[in-house]
């Protein structure tokens, strides 16, 4: 068996789907965590702006702002800070800032020539504009490169980060769904085993957890009911060369013997008869080998729905009652009424038409026979009974099977495949049959649950 490719199977979609899945949740994170940082600097950038404009300010009241503004362009000429102090027409008197105030306030204005470490990152300058009583103006600023280096460092974090978070859930979910799929190749590689003879059976997981136990015992359920099924099928058809070997041989006989001359056209005409009704002995043989069949196959499983059994089972009786009369039986019933279940109202009454034809047919005159439903908490148990002669408790579970016929039954017609079509619809329903031994008498007892 080749293995499986794991690139083709649904746990690696699983894993590859939780990749993107984790990728996009550490991205929402990571942009919710990058603009409150961002949010933070930029506040932080115009408190700066308003702490120097406070600063100076200060100075200009004790008339040393110019000296002030000399000394800071001394220390940082080339930014990232700003300062200019201009006259009324706009006119710079001193600073590193070019730039012609028209009204106070914040203002963001394009930035161009920018000089020293990461100028590159400033495009933009946020300046605070501020009126002084003699008619000049006080500009402070600071322009954005510590902001956009920061942007350029996140940005470089998140796609590592994004990545990272991918390639990690990929690894994992490939882990985890590498030996997922070799835990679930080894146990449909044994269950095949099995089915082909080469491995004894059941199918024991020795590691894998909860699941692949659960998994196991499942396949194990499968693999029997495919073996009882192979087994049937094996079984029924050595029961039909068996059976249907000897009517077949028979009118094989009686059409020989009619083609022969000597026979009077009477005679042929008895012959011909009988091997009609042998043919049709055949055909309801294997309609009742169909039924079975199509039982066991769950084909009417769908069309289940609630059955009143109490009004069933009375029904049964009050059908048959005139039937066993006229071979000196009685048919009498018990039901407690208002019992349910759920099923084929038409199986249930294949079923316990064949019990207590059952009875009929095969025990003497004067036998009574006795239909019952009572309820309980854990269901309703139905029984057909007889005070007959019995059958012999070794042979309890062997009556069930197809085309099995007792020594005491074998000079009566059948095919013995009634009990078996009962069985299989017992099955079908989930209800289970037990016989018991009445002495005298047999009693078939049905739990519905």
């Amino acid at each position: 068996m080749r293995p499986i490719n794991f690139i083709q199977t649904a746990t690696f979609r699983v894993a590859a789907l939780q990749a993107l899945l984790f990728a996009i949740v550490v991205a929402a994170l990571f942009g919710l965590v990058w603009r409150e940082i961002h949010t933070y600097v930029a506040d932080q950038l115009r408190t700066a702006v308003e702490v120097e404009t406070a600063s100076l300010r200060e100075a200009a009241r004790v008339g040393e702002l110019e000296s002030q503004i000399r000394q800071r362009v001394n220390v940082l000429p080339v930014g990232p800070d700003y300062v200019l102090l201009s006259d009324a027409n706009g006119q710079r008197i001193a600073g590193n800032l070019l730039y012609r105030p028209t009204e106070p306030g914040w203002q963001r204005v394009p930035f161009h020539g920018a000089h020293g470490r990461h100028k590159g990152h400033a495009h933009q300058v946020d300046l605070y504009v501020t009126p002084l009583g003699d008619g000049r103006w006080l500009t402070v600023g600071r322009d954005n490169r510590d902001i956009g280096e920061l942007d350029e460092n996140l940005a470089r974090y998140f796609y590592f980060s994004v990545g990272f978070a991918m390639l990690f859930a990929l690894l994992s979910g490939g882990i985890a769904g590498h030996f997922f799929i070799k835990n679930v190749d080894r146990l449909s590689s044994w269950a095949e085993r099995i089915v082909t003879g080469e491995a004894p059976g059941p199918l024991r997981p020795q590691r894998g957890g909860v699941e692949f136990a659960r998994l196991a015992g499942r396949l194990n359920r499968i693999l029997e009911r495919v073996h009882t099924l192979m087994e049937n099928m094996r079984q029924v058809s050595n029961d039909i060369a068996h059976d249907l070997r000897t009517p077949l041989t028979r009118l094989r006989q009686r059409l020989e013997s009619a083609t022969t001359a000597e026979q009077d056209a009477a005679t042929q005409r008895i012959a011909i008869e009988q091997s009609i009704h042998e043919v049709d002995n055949v055909l309801a043989t294997f309609g009742a080998l169909l039924r079975i069949s199509r039982i066991q196959a769950r084909e009417r499983q769908a069309g289940f729905a609630s059955v009143d059994l109490s009004e069933l089972f009375v029904s049964m009786a009050e059908v048959y009652g005139p039937v066993a009369e006229e071979t000196g039986h009685a048919v009498n019933a018990s039901v407690q009424p208002g019992v349910a279940f759920k099923g084929d109202r038409a199986l249930l009454t294949q079923m316990l038409s064949n019990l207590i034809e059952n009875a009929i047919h095969h025990t003497p005159a004067g036998t009574c026979i006795t239909v019952s439903l009572n309820g309980s908490e854990s269901g309703a148990v139905g029984c057909v009974a007889d005070d007959g002669p019995g059958i012999p408790v070794h042979e309890h579970k062997r009556v069930f099977d197809r085309f099995v016929r007792l020594d005491s039954s074998r000079t009566s017609p059948g095919s013995g495949l009634g009990l078996a079509l009962v069985a299989a619809i017992a099955d079908l329903h989930r209800v289970p049959l037990a016989l018991s031994d009445r002495q005298p008498g047999l009693a078939v007892q049905m739990q519905f649950a």
